[in-house]
């Protein structure tokens, strides 16, 4: 993605513009990075936890504990996944934000596929060896920066 050259430091009273990211910029953010936030609710409460994720076709997978909170939530069809990134020298950020339905990775062919990818491991301790899918139903991306 091609982000606007500025000139480093904080320009006080400038105009901030938000511009909309296209689909395309938003999948290459999203295979650019490995740590994202997954939300989903628990409980009647809105959960965001950090994960290590990699992008297969335009769904988002990423593994975690079979008897966890996330294991629990799943499947939804309401949940959601973030990334973003932020330069506060430039007054500057992006960020991409996927929505669809979350399920378990259970089709045999898929899994020998996404444990031969090379992938971030998973940050908490613990096996982590059930892996989550998200399946984009909307991408939404946007951009913000000083005019």
């Amino acid at each position: 993605m091609s982000l606007p050259s500025m000139d480093a430091g904080r320009v006080d009273g400038g105009l901030h513009v938000a511009e909309e990211l296209s689909q395309e910029q938003c999948w290459d953010l999203l295979r650019s990075n490995t740590t994202g936030r997954f939300g989903f609710v628990q409980q009647g409460n809105v959960v965001i936890l950090p994960v290590n994720y990699l992008v297969d076709g335009e769904s988002i997978y990423f593994r975690t504990a079979e008897d966890g909170s996330i294991a629990e939530a799943v499947p939804s069809l309401g949940s959601s996944f973030q990334i973003d990134d932020s330069r506060a020298d430039r007054n500057e950020g992006w960020s991409v934000l996927i929505s669809g339905a979350s399920s378990r990775v259970e089709d045999q062919d898929l899994l020998t596929r996404l444990w031969g990818k090379v992938m971030a491991e998973p940050w908490a301790g613990g096996a982590r060896n059930l892996f989550i899918r998200i399946q984009a139903s909307k991408v939404t991306g946007r951009h913000v920066h000083l005019e």
